[in-house]
């Protein structure tokens, strides 16, 4: 049996797709796609392996983010028409609101959803985005925390190894994605979106621009740099990934509140924040006791 399905046409130009390595735990609506990676994969399906083949290698160490890199070839190919893209995980997903979750105590941008209360059609209500051009997720501020672990830099540094951050950046620099002159800002950066740009609903033109750029630096540290590194930290690049697009998210939702005049940054985010912001959450089958997260 196949779960290519055809899609329902509630917006012809969205493209929405979620990304699992293991069996679904809900059926997502018809007008949502399935990318399968790993285990997951089966005939018949949209699969990593055929989607990305060259990615698939890689899955163990870079995770859920090869599934945004198949998404970006799919549409490439099947979907030029396509006006907004839409990505979810299998556990994790942004609604246009809450839908009753508990507030992870770890993550605090993040609600913990039990699977039993998205059944029934619950699901495609919470994932529907209406006619949003970007829904992401509440961002994460730094701003709260003493100042030694203030920034992209730091907080990185304190969950995982440093280097790997620096080596990303420098090919970040070297490739043209990040100007050397932004590399302070994007270190010093007190804002951080969780995902990046591969949870949520994005303007195609966008995410398109930013996953594609965001693949080639991860590329060039694969191949500069294969080594592995042991369990949780194996997955180094897509940890990096997932800044660079913060990042990039940021750039463009500031540069639409851009010369406001004074207090432009807590301006700027309120306006943003009041445009685009849904709600992230986690699903669980049972009791739910946190998320190893970035604060």
């Amino acid at each position: 049996m196949t779960d290519r399905r055809a899609a329902v046409i509630r917006d012809p130009g969205l493209v929405y797709a979620c990304i699992t390595h293991v069996p679904l735990w809900l059926e997502p609506p018809d007008w949502v796609m399935t990318i399968r990676l790993g285990q997951a994969q089966r005939p018949g399906a949209w699969n990593l392996r055929d989607l990305a083949p060259e990615w698939e290698p890689h899955h163990p160490v870079l995770g859920g983010t090869v599934g945004s890199f198949a998404l970006k070839n799919y549409v490439r190919r099947e979907r030029p028409d396509a006006t907004r893209i839409g990505i979810c995980q299998y556990r994790k997903f942004v609604s246009p609101g809450a839908m009753g979750g508990s507030r992870d105590p770890k993550y605090r941008s993040m609600d913990a959803i039990h699977k039993s209360a998205l059944q029934d059609g619950q699901l495609a209500k919470a994932l529907w985005p209406g006619d949003a051009q970007f829904l992401i997720s509440a961002p994460l501020c730094f701003t709260r925390l003493p100042w030694y672990r203030r920034g992209y830099l730091k907080e990185y540094a304190r969950d995982h190894h440093i280097e790997d951050l620096l080596r990303f950046t420098a090919e970040a620099v070297d490739l043209g994605v990040l100007d050397r002159r932004e590399v302070l800002a994007f270190f010093r950066e007190d804002v951080f979106e969780p995902g990046g740009v591969e949870l949520g609903v994005y303007p195609a033109t966008f995410w398109l621009e930013s996953i594609e750029a965001i693949e080639r630096v991860v590329r060039s540290c694969v191949e500069k740099h294969p080594g592995v590194r042991p369990g949780y930290q194996a997955r180094s690049w897509a940890f990096c990934a997932e800044r660079l697009g913060s990042w990039l998210l940021l750039k463009r939702l500031r540069a639409q509140v851009r010369g406001i005049g004074q207090h432009v940054e807590w301006i700027g985010r309120r306006q943003w924040m009041r445009r685009h912001v849904g709600q992230l959450h986690l699903i669980v089958e049972d009791d739910h006791t946190g998320y190893r997260g970035i604060v």
